[in-house]
Formats: C-alpha cells, sequence, structure tokens
C-alpha cells in the first residue's frame, strides 16, 4: 500500500469517537455487572447485533477468567429466536429458560446441572435487533421474583440504550477507519504505472481494508478495450473461473444504473461464486464516472462478517473513484504515445532531411562537375560520356525525386487513389514496360508477360500507373544481368490482380517487415549500389490502401523477389 500524501493529516474528531466507544463499553460492563448480581447468576454475555442475521459478544461477566475468550465470539441470530421460542416469558425482555445458552462457555466453565438462564432479546421501538443479554447459571430462572424482573427490565433498557449509541458511534468510527484507507487505497492506486498494477494494488487493498479472503477488480481502460482483472490471492482466479465478467455483467449494469451495491442475499448468484472460493459473503460494486460503466470490484469473505451499511457505502463510493484514477492513467497513456509519436515524427523529420540531402548531392555534384568541365573546354574522350548527357541524366534524377516527394505529399493527404475512372490496366502495364525498356535492354534482361490484351476496371488508372511503374522498374534494377522480370495481370471475381517477379538479388528476411517504410533501404550492399530514393514502394501502398487494395512481399535472398497487388474493382467504404 502507499503512504499517505504529505500535508494530509488527521483530525482529532477520529480519537475522540474512539474515546466515546471505550467509555460506552465500560458502561455495558458496569450494566452486565449488575444484571449478574440482581440475577445470582454465574455468567453474563451482552452481544451486540451486526446486521439482521448475527450478534456479536461485546460483553463477558463471570467469576471465571477466561470468559474474556468469549469476547468477539459471534453467533447467529436464528439461535436467540430458537431460544426465545422455547423458553417461557417473564416481562417485556426476559425470557427463562433451561440448559446452555447460544453462546458455549469455554472449557472448565460449565454450569452445575439443573441451573438455567435467561434471554433478553434487546429491540428498538420499530422492532430493529440491537442485541440480546444471555445470563448463565440462575438457580431457579423461573422462581424470579417480581423486583428482580423489574431490576432486569430496567438494566435491559439501559444496555438497549447503550447498545444502541455504541452502535452508532461505532458505525461513525468504521466510517472513518473505511474512509481513511479507501484514500490511501486510492492514492497508492493513482501511482501506479500501468492498469494491471492498478488492478492488483485495489484487489489486495480490498481485501486488507475489508478483512476478506478473496478481492477481484476488472476493468476497461477505454470504451472498446479488452477488460483487464486482477483477483487476490492470485490462485483464487481460476477457481472463480475465466467467464467471470460476464457472469456478473448484468448484476454489474444494476449496480451502475442504481448506484447501489449487491450482496449475495440480493443475488444468490453472488453466493454461487463466493462458494466456489469456500467462502458465503460477498460484496460487488460497479466501477464508473459520469455516463460511463468501466468495471467491477468483487469482494468475499466469511460466513460470520455479513456487509455493513459503512462497507457497501465506501465500497460504492471506491468504485466511481477509482474510474476517476483510471481515467488519469488512459490521460497518461495517450501523453505518453503522444510523446513516442512527436519522437517518431521528430526522427522521420531528420531520416527525411538526411536522405533528401543525400539524393540530392549526387546529382547536383554531378551536374557542377560536368558545368565546369563544359566550361574549361575540355573534350572527353569518350563521345558517349559528354557532360550534357551526364546534365540531362542528373536532371531527370532530379526531376524525379522531386515527383516522387510531391506524389508522397498527394498520397498521404489521400489525393492519389481516390478517384474511380474506367481504364485499361492492360495498356498500363505496357507502358511501365515500355518506361522500363532501356534500361533492361542495356542490362539484358527480358520480360515475361501474362496478361491479356485488354483489362478494362473502374480504377484511378493514372493511380496504377505509379504504382505498376514502380514496381516494374524496381524488378529491373534488382534483377542481375541476363535475368528475367515475369509479369502476370488478371481479374478473379471483383479483385485484380497483379503480380511482378524477378531472380535478383532478392530480400533479407529480417527487412522483409520494412520494406513499405518510407526510404527503406537494403543493407545489402548489392541493393545499396543501386540508384534510388527509397520512396516507391511506400508511396506504392499508400496509393494502395486508398483504393482499399493490398500489397504483399515475397522474397528469398539470392534468388528473387515478388510483389503481388489486390485491388477490389468495386469502391471500398469511405474511412
Amino acid at each position: 500500500m502507499g503512504e499517505r500524501p504529505e500535508g494530509r493529516t488527521r483530525t482529532g474528531n477520529g480519537d475522540d469517537i474512539r474515546d466515546g466507544v471505550d467509555g460506552r463499553r465500560d458502561d455495558i460492563d458496569r450494566i452486565a455487572g449488575g444484571v449478574r448480581k440482581t440475577a445470582g447468576a454465574r455468567a453474563v454475555l451482552v452481544s451486540r447485533a451486526l446486521g439482521t442475521d448475527w450478534l456479536e459478544v461485546v460483553a463477558a461477566e463471570g467469576a471465571a477468567a477466561d470468559l474474556t475468550e468469549l469476547l468477539g465470539a459471534r453467533w447467529h441470530s436464528s439461535d436467540l429466536d430458537a431460544g426465545v421460542a422455547d423458553g417461557e416469558p417473564r416481562g417485556s425482555h426476559i425470557v427463562t429458560r433451561r440448559g446452555t445458552g447460544p453462546v458455549a462457555l469455554p472449557a472448565g466453565s460449565h454450569l452445575p446441572e439443573g441451573e438455567g438462564g435467561l434471554l433478553m432479546p434487546l429491540r428498538t421501538r420499530s422492532g430493529r435487533l440491537v442485541g440480546a443479554i444471555s445470563v448463565e447459571g440462575v438457580a431457579d430462572p423461573v422462581g424470579l421474583s417480581p423486583v428482580v424482573c423489574e431490576l432486569l427490565e430496567g438494566y435491559a433498557e439501559q444496555l438497549r440504550l447503550a447498545l444502541q449509541h455504541q452502535g452508532i458511534e461505532a458505525l461513525l468510527t468504521e466510517q472513518l477507519r473505511l474512509a481513511f484507507a479507501a484514500e490511501e487505497l486510492l492514492h497508492s492506486a493513482g501511482q501506479q504505472p500501468d492498469l494491471d498494477a492498478v488492478l492488483h494494488e485495489v484487489s489486495t487493498g480490498l481485501t486488507e481494508m475489508l478483512d476478506a479472503r478473496v478481492g477481484w477488480a476488472c476493468v476497461e481502460i477505454a470504451a472498446g478495450v479488452h477488460a483487464e482483472a486482477a483477483c487476490h490471492p492470485p490462485e483464487a482466479a481460476s477457481r472463480l473461473g475465466p467467464d467471470i465478467c460476464t457472469l456478473i455483467e448484468p448484476m454489474v449494469a444494476d449496480c451502475w444504473r442504481d448506484d447501489l451495491t449487491l450482496t449475495q442475499q440480493d443475488a444468490p448468484l453472488l453466493g454461487r461464486l463466493a462458494a466456489l472460493v469456500d467462502q458465503q459473503q460477498a460484496l460487488l460494486a460497479a466501477v464508473g464516472s459520469g455516463n460511463e460503466l468501466r468495471g467491477a470490484l468483487l469482494i468475499l469473505r466469511g460466513e460470520d462478517r455479513p456487509w455493513t451499511l459503512a462497507e457497501r457505502d465506501v465500497v460504492r463510493r471506491l468504485g466511481r473513484q477509482m474510474a476517476t484514477v483510471v481515467g488519469h492513467l488512459e490521460g497518461r497513456r495517450r501523453d505518453r504515445a503522444l510523446v513516442e509519436e512527436l519522437r517518431e515524427l521528430d526522427a522521420y523529420r531528420r531520416e527525411l532531411v538526411v536522405s533528401i540531402t543525400h539524393d540530392l548531392k549526387t546529382p547536383l555534384t554531378a551536374i557542377t562537375l560536368n558545368t565546369e568541365l563544359l566550361a574549361s573546354g575540355t573534350r572527353p574522350e569518350d563521345a558517349s560520356h559528354h557532360p550534357v548527357d551526364a546534365i540531362r541524366r542528373s536532371a531527370l534524377r532530379l526531376s524525379g525525386l522531386v515527383d516522387d516527394l510531391l506524389a508522397l505529399a498527394r498520397a498521404e493527404e489521400g489525393l492519389i487513389g481516390g478517384a474511380h475512372s474506367e481504364g485499361d490496366l492492360a495498356v498500363v502495364l505496357r507502358d511501365a514496360c515500355r518506361h522500363a525498356e532501356p534500361e533492361a535492354q542495356l542490362r539484358g534482361i527480358g520480360f515475361d508477360v501474362d496478361a491479356p490484351a485488354e483489362l478494362v476496371v473502374p480504377l484511378d488508372v493514372d493511380a496504377l500507373s505509379r504504382v505498376l511503374v514502380n514496381l516494374v522498374a524496381n524488378a529491373v534494377k534488382f534483377s542481375l544481368p541476363g535475368g528475367r522480370v515475369r509479369l502476370s495481370l488478371s481479374q478473379v471475381g471483383d479483385v485484380v490482380v497483379f503480380s511482378c517477379s524477378d531472380d535478383g538479388i532478392g530480400i533479407p528476411e529480417d527487412e522483409q517487415s520494412t520494406v513499405f517504410d518510407m526510404f527503406s533501404r537494403s543493407s545489402d550492399p548489392l541493393a545499396r549500389g543501386v540508384p534510388g530514393s527509397g520512396m516507391g514502394l511506400a508511396i506504392s501502398q499508400r496509393i494502395l490502401a486508398r483504393l482499399g487494395g493490398s500489397i504483399e512481399v515475397h522474397s528469398v535472398q539470392g534468388q528473387g523477389t515478388t510483389f503481388v497487388v489486390r485491388v477490389p474493382t468495386t469502391v471500398p467504404a469511405a474511412g
């Protein structure tokens, strides 16, 4: 659990209330002693009601020193009802009985044969059970005089009032304890780095705070995101089962709608869940804030610990406040994601500057050197390497780089690949081959084309032309001299399929997943020696995405590469 935040201090009200509770306990002890003396009894036990089903011994007066062992012992209210039903009424509070009382006395404190006792239920005027007095070891319980009965009635009324006040004070004390514990739990949960740690902190903290055996928390960090859950102790999760979220979902919705908690008395299914981990009491609350339900809290414990109103209220409020913690966590996650995105953008900017600078510098250097050669009046020995031709080639390379940059910007802004107009892809493929023909002839590379004479489709053929030109040009550039480039074009149903294969240098397996990244260049020295901007495949992928299509790569280093393009002829859904 986390430490209490600095600057937060507890007020003295809690200590004042605890002092009042201690004083009330002394009063109860004195009254219990008066009952014992008046009735001539061997022992008197005073119990306080815990809800409607249980009572707890709060005072034990008698000659045997070991009666203090009974303090805190709990017994079921049905035993009180049974004792009252079997006894003989004597006044408004007193019921006589024979034999032992509902609370077993410690070993060595057994009553002599023939003695009986008294049971005195303590109820408010409305009939609510406040507590009970069990008088043990009365020689003649039936023969009590009217004066003794009147005195016992007076003591019973005093104890009823004392227990009522003690109950109020104990409730306030418990509310303060739970409030401070919940505050510390929320503070500690808020310091956790992720949702998993938050859930483990909350499930563990709830178990400790409520003296429970099992704590379970389930939350989705954002709408539509798969919910995460944590259980304390962890081994209880397997016994509760993987479907617990689905099982309790309707009950959680009820908790959320009506702003309440549910127990096993409200929903029997919760009792069955508790039984899976050998417990009997279950408490369920919703996690959410505003109009958004985020998850649930489930706490399980033993039969002798019924849920108090204070416990139910603090768990209900904790569910509301926990949603705020999760919201802050989601905010921090978004902030981290934004920071990471900004870092990636900055790295992308630096890479863009370096790559463009390098690609611009090479042709500009060639232009500068050949311009100086022209200015010097020196004639080249080889007429095929005239400076003007070199300048023209460098200028064309610069123009191609600028075209790629413009195409990239337009593709990322959605300005390429959005229009659907009828066109002939067979013509587009032949144009792509003609575009690569000069370099293919220089290197002795041939084309094997499997395509129909005509393939008219309702697609943006101008955008697809750039894709096919890029792929065919790459196949030629990365083929070995004398190699073959195999091209196929067909329509299968409402999908156009284009395949481009070469038997060139191939792509390393560990680089195939990044081949469509911007400025992606292979680490293979042979590939790095081939000129290019590293933008062609990235542009092609973006164009195809705009058309609702796809592109995939299959390659074996040293054997060749195949790119497969699929484009639907139907208009893709918006978005």
